[in-house]
């Protein structure tokens, strides 16, 4: 049975931002992932922060909604010079995590150096080692793919490397 309900989980991961938000949708299959759709949220520099952040919860539920995910994976925060970015970003987090609850998606978090160690096997690696791997993981060698979709898939392929060891907030 758990084999069963392994192979149809569909798993959203997220790389959290405020101005751009990197998403990717994959399904366990048996021991393997096959990636559904990736992307980028994007939201108008233009409009107001708050209205920045309505946008991206707007935009990010349609895909919950498009997708039907079971469970979620997002980046937790890492490290940042710039304290207004910073916060920025943990807003936006919280944002996203509401809306991930609000769905009854089953959430678990990733920081970077367990993400660079679980693709890489190096948990200093640089992000273009990262982006190599995932490339190579979902086929992606020859397509045009912002980064921030590359981290969300390398935060689900981390989630199911380490589902054994996952702890939900949900």
């Amino acid at each position: 049975m758990a084999n069963l309900q392994q192979a149809q989980s569909t798993i959203l991961g997220i790389d959290p931002g405020y101005g751009r938000l990197g998403w990717a949708v994959a399904q366990q299959q048996g021991s393997g992932l096959k990636q559904i759709d990736l992307g980028c949220i994007e939201t108008n520099p233009n409009l107001d922060l708050f209205e920045r952040y309505l946008e991206m919860e707007q935009k990010l539920q349609k895909i919950i909604e498009q997708y039907q995910p079971n469970q979620a994976a997002i980046e937790t925060l890492f490290f940042c010079n710039n304290v207004t970015t910073a916060m920025k970003v943990a807003e936006s987090r919280g944002i996203v995590i509401a809306c991930l609850m609000k769905n009854g998606l089953k959430i678990s978090q990733y920081n970077p150096k367990q993400i660079k160690e679980t693709t890489t096997g190096y948990g200093n690696a640089d992000k273009k080692a990262v982006e190599k791997m995932i490339r190579m993981e979902f086929d992606l060698r020859n397509k045009k793919v912002l980064d921030d979709a590359i981290d969300a898939l390398a935060v689900i392929l981390t989630h199911s490397i380490q589902s054994k060891n996952r702890k939900y907030y949900a």
